[in-house]
């Protein structure tokens, strides 16, 4: 599982840019569950993981500006 290549193929446009921050900061299992969720879409055998960044997500990523100070 690649999941840079699967927010870059099948994430929204507006929620690329944070899920790729967030990806580069909590990259661990347990911190990307709570930063970021999927949703699967298709049927087998096509189906898709759609990538969004959780509440907590959007948040840290509004104020990423402190933590790169």
């Amino acid at each position: 599982m690649n999941v840079r290549r699967e927010i870059n193929m099948n994430a929204g446009e507006e929620d690329k840019p944070a899920l790729n921050w967030l990806l580069d900061h909590y990259h661990l299992s347990s911190q990307w569950g709570f930063v970021a969720k999927c949703y699967f879409v298709g049927k087998q055998p096509t189906v898709k993981r759609i990538w969004v960044p959780t509440k907590e997500g959007r948040v840290l990523y509004a104020h990423r500006e402190v933590f790169t100070e």
